[in-house]
């Protein structure tokens, strides 16, 4: 529990660490839809991948949850070329058109989604914190006019 206190602790005493953590929770909303669309995907694929590929593959596509495994494998990008793609290809060579698109959505777009999301929040907060100071700034600036206003029509 005293760990847990001190990161807090460390979090409420950076301002900048604690305009990360502040971006990173207002961005978890955003995140959930596109995990929602992640597993979307991660369903339909696993089911075409068992379908097309479990009878010459069971090691990889034999169950649903093994072409999960196998295509988030693919999905980060380790070993699946190599590993598992140009083997299904020999049997099925038209596979490309399967793995490929998958490829594309859920490496690029999905996880380029997630960035943005936490990049766009990370700006929110920051942005929030100039626009804060800009209004303090003006509010003092409007206040010495206001001051000197006043000292001239005393005058």
């Amino acid at each position: 529990m005293g760990g847990i206190s001190l990161i807090l602790r460390v979090v409420s005493v950076a301002p900048r660490l604690r305009r990360v953590v502040e971006g990173f929770i207002t961005a978890l909303p955003g995140m959930a839809s596109v995990f929602l669309l992640m597993g979307i995907i991660f369903y339909i694929g696993p089911v075409i991948s068992t379908q097309l590929s479990s009878a010459d593959f069971l090691q990889w596509f034999g169950s649903l949850a093994q072409s999960a495994y196998s295509l988030l494998q693919i999905m980060t990008l380790e070993s699946w070329s190599m590993g598992i793609v140009r083997l299904v290809m020999e049997v099925y060579p038209y596979a490309w058109a399967f793995f490929v698109p998958f490829i594309m959505v859920t490496t690029f777009a999905v996880v380029n989604l997630i960035v943005g999301l936490i990049v766009n929040s990370m700006q929110d907060a920051y942005s929030e914190k100039a626009d804060q100071k800009t209004d303090t700034y003006r509010d003092g600036v409007l206040a010495q006019l206001k001051a000197i206003e006043e000292r001239m029509a005393q005058n």
